[in-house]
């Protein structure tokens, strides 16, 4: 085991027993599988996997486009590794041995990085892998003298499994190994073990009783040799369910997520209202610029909040003003059919949103809030039992990060919440996360107490909102 690359107090006492469990059980294995809950640490433990292989290897990270920063970060935090992400469809020469891009962008890279990694160890981490479920990725032809034979598709797929078969080291992530059928699962497992459980064809007639379809086809929606299945992954993959992973994390933890130009939504109908914001003054304009900034992030919350539920998850979003509310919560509505979803703001009656609150705590089922920090950011009790609190709209003073966190992590509360802060990195967002919320978790996070909230909003001058808007303000200039 190489444990060069891994920054020493990580392996002294800093990781939770879950995670050395799987660091212990995976790192000298060719393939291994992390089923567990979101916000369990997967990314750590995987950057630890990966910082443990050969030398001279080679790594490729795959991941959901907002997360390849955040990757980036977290292995300079905890390893010696020095990833580059790799953006856009065309590839060019990287200028690190560690790698990392999206999804969406392997189909156009998957066959340089097979080159570029020739005659070298190469590691692969799926993150999220369960977005590399498709099998299709040949299709048989016809020969002029009448033989068949298989080529592969130009897609995502294709792409993943011949940067699967080209590895020595795999490592596949994710919370939701079966959405569906169990049929999703052939093609997450081969593209962590090729060929092992032979092709998709065998496994759907082995485990998901495949037979004729009612109208053509094949049905491989039943399940079959259930114990057979279980057996045979139980020794290569890791499960940590949220109720596990409960139970080693503090009750609040907080994580600030960048999201790249590349990342963001475009925002519309800002153009007019940043001239009248300008004509009122400096501050009109600074919180116009909040607002803008917050729009840019719907899709991605969007999606953070569909994942979350359905992993079994109750998100709370809060975010800017009535309009950005509305948005987000026909985008989160659309993505979330068969879960409740509430929202509200300023617009609705008192008596309205004390309605949505109740609703919204006696819930006990993954589910879905959206509102306004204004409208419950603060003097609102309900909120407490949440997974997940995601904050569309930054704080820009100290009392309103401790008001608006003080909805989730309060008495009664009966679920360890995670707070996170959402940065569009370009705007604002950058300028009022660097004044603010890092000063806020150095001090809270260590002592996570009402005394250090107050420790720490005197250290970030909360008794003084102007001279934080003025500081902002020429950061921005």
């Amino acid at each position: 085991m190489n444990t060069s690359l891994i920054r020493p107090f990580v392996l002294d006492g800093f990781l939770m027993p879950y995670q050395e469990a799987a660091y212990a059980q995976s790192v000298d294995l060719p393939g291994f599988m992390l089923w567990w809950a979101c916000g369990s640490g997967k990314t750590l433990a995987a950057l630890l996997w990966a910082a443990s292989g050969p030398a001279r290897q080679k790594v490729v990270i795959v991941t959901r486009a907002p997360t390849k920063r955040q990757w980036q970060r977290e292995a300079q935090q905890y390893t010696l590794l020095r990833p580059e992400v790799l953006t856009g469809t065309t590839p060019y020469e990287p200028t690190s041995d560690v790698v990392i891009l999206s999804w969406a962008t392997l189909r156009g890279w998957g066959d340089y990085l097979l080159r570029w990694a020739r005659g070298r160890p190469l590691s692969v981490i799926w993150d999220e892998i369960h977005k590399g479920k498709s099998w299709k990725r040949k299709e048989r032809l016809v020969a002029r003298d009448g033989s068949r034979y298989y080529t592969w598709l130009d897609n995502r797929a294709a792409a993943a499994a011949k940067l699967a078969h080209g590895a020595t080291r795999r490592l596949g992530l994710t919370a939701t190994p079966v959405r569906n059928r169990r049929s999703d699962l052939w093609a997450q497992l081969d593209l962590v073990f090729p060929k092992l459980f032979g092709t998709n064809w065998d496994f759907i007639h082995q485990y998901c009783d495949a037979r004729p379809g009612e109208y053509g086809g094949i049905d491989a929606s039943g399940v079959n040799n259930c114990t057979e299945l279980k057996n045979r992954l139980r020794p290569i993959t890791h499960v940590v369910t949220r109720e596990e992973m409960s139970k080693h994390l503090p009750p609040k933890r907080r994580q600030l997520v960048y999201l790249n130009k590349t990342d963001q939504s475009r925002p519309a109908g800002f153009k007019q209202a940043m001239k009248q914001a300008a004509r009122k003054g400096a501050n009109a304009l600074f919180e116009m610029q909040l607002l803008e900034a917050a729009s840019r992030k719907r899709t991605w919350i969007a999606d953070t909040v569909r994942d979350a539920v359905e992993n079994g998850q109750k998100v709370t979003v809060l975010t800017g003003r009535r309009k950005d509310c509305e948005a987000l919560a026909k985008m989160i509505r659309t993505r979330l059919k068969k879960h409740p979803v509430w929202s509200g703001h300023g617009g609705n009656s008192t008596v309205e949103r004390d309605k949505m609150v109740k609703a919204y705590a006696e819930t006990e089922d993954p589910c879905a809030f959206i509102g306004t920090t204004d409208a419950f950011g603060e003097a609102v009790d309900g909120l407490q039992n949440t997974d997940l609190a995601v904050f569309g709209l930054l704080p820009w003073t100290p009392g309103q990060v401790i008001q608006a966190e003080g909805r989730f992590s309060r008495h009664g509360s009966k679920r360890r919440v995670t707070i996170m802060y959402t940065v569009a990195e370009g705007t604002v967002d950058e300028h009022v996360a660097d004044l603010l919320l890092e000063k806020l978790e150095q001090v809270v996070v260590t002592l996570d107490d009402e005394e250090s909230e107050g420790i720490a909003a005197t250290l970030a001058g909360a008794e003084d909102e102007e001279s934080i808007v003025a500081s902002i303000l020429r950061m921005m200039e």
